[in-house]
């Protein structure tokens, strides 16, 4: 649950902080501030910090959080319908321009697919007031659908540039786009479905790229600037890409 404490300002008058989420980390050198679609502002801290000094340390930050918050809503995608539990009703993949009807029943098969002249429709066969089943099926179709619409793509790319990989395979990861082991692998997140499609293949040509420097060196940005002209401004974009994947999605890893 967001937390919000109340200070006094010089004046001695109380003011309110804005609310957050507070995280402790073992990895955590220092406390540090991040503003994200689903969490809103989120403070990281390292184990044994005095939580005394987060309302100090949120006023000395008010402008930056005044400003990322103006800017998420600004760049926030209009919200599809949901469910009052929180599933959804419809999903869109932005990077393939498919767009599903979802309906929950609780008896018959689990998933079953149509595509007829409504539009393309999902059934999920569980009680929609069981959220989390409901939940678990709907991420199980969408790692189903990302191997249906990802791979593809990313094997018409790699023709297309002359690259070549080992195998491909999708998984629903927290906080990587995709990633290339050294024997030319490719992983991509299934959360790729929600992002508008110069931003997938963006990451795709990124792993691609990989699998001829496995670093982060001028080479490999400089193959990366062959392949897509573009990949500064998309590199900016992907930090806050999250803002596209619905919450039902971002929350569970």
């Amino acid at each position: 649950m967001p937390l919000s404490f109340f200070s006094r300002n010089r004046t001695g008058t109380a003011t309110s902080l804005p609310p957050y989420t507070l995280k402790v980390s073992a990895k955590a050198k220092y406390a540090r501030l991040k503003m994200t679609p689903h969490e809103g502002l989120v403070v990281v801290v390292p184990v044994g910090f005095d939580k005394k000094q987060l309302p100090a340390l949120l006023q000395r930050y008010a402008s930056w959080i005044k400003k990322s918050s103006e800017q998420l809503e600004r760049h926030r995608p209009e919200a599809l319908p949901l469910q009052e539990n929180g599933l959804p009703c419809t999903i869109l993949f932005q990077h393939c321009s498919e767009e599903w009807m979802v309906r929950y029943h609780p008896s018959g098969r689990r998933l079953v697919e149509s595509d007829e002249g409504s539009g393309k429709q999902l059934l999920v066969g569980a009680d929609v007031a069981d959220t989390e089943l409901c939940r678990r099926l709907l991420l199980l179709w969408l790692k189903r659908r990302a191997e249906v619409v990802l791979i593809p793509a990313l094997e018409q790319i790699a023709a297309e540039r002359g690259f070549d990989y080992l195998k491909a395979g999708v998984r629903l990861q927290h906080s990587r786009w995709g990633s290339c082991s050294s024997r030319g692998s490719i992983t991509l997140n299934t959360k790729l479905l929600f992002l508008p499609d110069y931003l997938v293949r963006y990451i795709m040509i990124h792993e691609l790229c990989h699998t001829v420097h496995m670093n982060h060196s001028r080479s490999f940005w400089v193959l990366v600037q062959e392949h897509d002209p573009f990949w500064r401004r998309n590199n900016l974009e992907m930090k806050t890409a999250w803002k596209y994947v619905p919450h039902w999605v971002a929350a569970h890893p």
